[in-house]
């Protein structure tokens, strides 16, 4: 009896599975797979802890553990206020550099030599120090990385030489085409007594002491206004009890803050010529100044609208000036953030013979996006591209920290980045427009072009008065001299 209701129970089940087959393509069937599925509503992000803490000193410490590799990363970032070089511009730059010239401590040599021995790395610039090691090194590295912050040295011989660095390199850029645009068109979008559009010449670098530098150091590197990001292999409860040991003594200051005007956008067109007689292709930058604060409403869509008209290879600008009309190799557009200002530019490399027929080209992609809606397909596939970086970027925990830095430095909502993939897919046709109406101007851009004057000058005209300048933005006199008759 036992054996027989074995051979039903398996006759049975044999059946059932049979019906399943059979029945499954007609469950299938129901299935319309011409359609595409309607996307579900966008994550909202989960980040990994991170413990944050302030010292008495005002240091604001944000520690992020992190076990998969064994090692710890530490950056400081000092958040002050731009500033105005004036007669002395660069010593700022110098300055930064300076601090990874040893310590009162340490001589350079002593210093690259114990990072070196534990597989370390230290940075410096004028608002930041970075340092790295291997985990069981951490105490080891935030020595020599407190010591960097709070005891430089600035020798003198080491000044010199930096700044003898400085104006090599300053006199290679007067003959990059490249430099020289991106030097001038700061200055024409800012104005040169704007920290952001003044221009670092042989002169001012000239001017420029160890005492400007030290003077710099004891204004501004103050840990009131600094962060600390810890990523990496280590327990907080340790990281609290090292920054405290390493940092606690590093001592606060008033620190002077700076306000500067709104550079305004000029009334018309600013049609600037840098002359290079012997280029062959002229170097284009085309955009105008605006105002987008990290964290703002608008700057989600404008990332999305930047990344339609010239994030990319499949960017408008790339389509038409490359694959279109084969002007160039690349064409592409970008904007800042900054609490003060910052601009939208576009930028392009082109023939001599093509360079006004380029410009119309950006101008008519820059009024096609203010007056008219992207596509629905051109919208989604921004949002894919966005939404992906955003998500790959979360692989790293030196972003966590990054964004629970800009949180705090920017007094951004707390739930910016947990909503960031929300906020992006809540974007529309219409606000892509909006943002590209307000921070894009196509009717008075300001227009650079390095290039050959005798080439160029004449077609530009178009686009309004032709004004020169020379590679560090000073305007000069363009009139051309008239060469004899006979001249071959």
């Amino acid at each position: 009896m036992k054996m027989n209701d074995s051979i039903i129970s398996k006759a049975a089940a044999i059946l059932v599975a049979a019906l399943f087959t059979f029945a499954l393509p007609a469950v299938q069937a129901q299935i319309d797979r011409s359609q595409m599925p309607e996307a579900g509503p966008a994550p909202k992000i989960q980040f990994k802890d991170y413990e944050t803490f302030t010292l008495d000193n005002g240091l604001k410490v944000f520690v992020i553990q992190d076990k998969k590799i064994p090692r710890v990363a530490m950056s400081l970032i000092v958040d002050r206020d731009p500033i105005l070089e004036g007669d002395k511009a660069g010593y700022v730059e110098i300055a930064g550099d300076l601090l990874g010239e040893g310590t009162t401590n340490r001589d350079k040599e002593t210093l690259y030599n114990e990072i070196e021995f534990i597989g370390g790395r230290i940075s410096t610039s004028s608002t930041s120090v970075y340092a790295r090691a291997l985990s069981t090194e951490t105490e080891k590295v935030m020595d020599i990385m407190a010591d960097v912050v709070k005891n430089p040295a600035f020798n003198n011989d080491a000044f010199e030489r930096l700044k003898k660095q400085e104006l090599s390199g300053l006199r290679a850029a007067e003959n990059d085409p490249d430099a020289i645009s991106s030097r001038v068109s700061n200055a024409l979008f800012y104005g040169k007594s704007h920290p952001y559009g003044e221009v670092m010449t042989r002169e001012t670098l000239e001017n420029v002491t160890v005492e400007d530098c030290k003077t710099y150091y004891n204004t501004y590197f103050k840990p009131n206004i600094s962060y600390l990001a810890i990523v990496g292999d280590i327990k907080p409860r340790k990281a609290k009890k090292m920054v405290e040991q390493y940092f606690g003594d590093w001592q606060r200051g008033d620190v002077p803050s700076h306000e500067y005007e709104t550079p305004e956008r000029p009334s018309e067109p600013l049609v600037a010529i840098v002359d290079r007689e012997t280029s062959v292709q002229s170097v284009i930058k085309v955009g105008n100044i605006t105002t987008l604060k990290p964290g703002t409403g608008d700057v989600i869509p404008m990332s999305l609208m930047n990344q339609i008209l010239g994030g990319g290879s499949q960017g408008r600008l790339f389509q038409n000036l490359r694959e279109d009309k084969a002007y160039t190799y690349g064409a592409y557009s970008g904007y800042g953030t900054d609490e003060l200002v910052s601009t939208f530019r576009a930028e392009a490399d082109v023939r001599n013979e093509v360079t006004d027929s380029a410009i119309v080209e950006f101008l008519k992609e820059f009024k096609k996006m203010a007056e008219e809606k992207v596509t629905e397909e051109e919208l989604n596939a921004a949002k894919n591209f966005r939404s992906g970086s955003f998500a790959r970027s979360l692989e790293s925990a030196q972003t966590i920290a990054r964004f629970a830095i800009n949180i705090d430095r920017y007094n951004m909502d707390k739930d910016y980045y947990k909503n960031y993939l929300t906020s992006i897919e809540n974007v529309t046709r219409t606000g892509v427009q909006r943002v590209a109406q307000t921070h894009i101007d196509h009717k008075n851009p300001v227009i650079l072009v390095v290039g050959k004057a005798a080439d160029i000058a004449e077609k530009l005209e178009q686009f309004g008065e032709v004004r020169y300048f020379d590679v560090y933005g000073n305007e000069v006199d363009g009139t051309q001299p008239e060469l004899p008759e006979d001249l071959t």
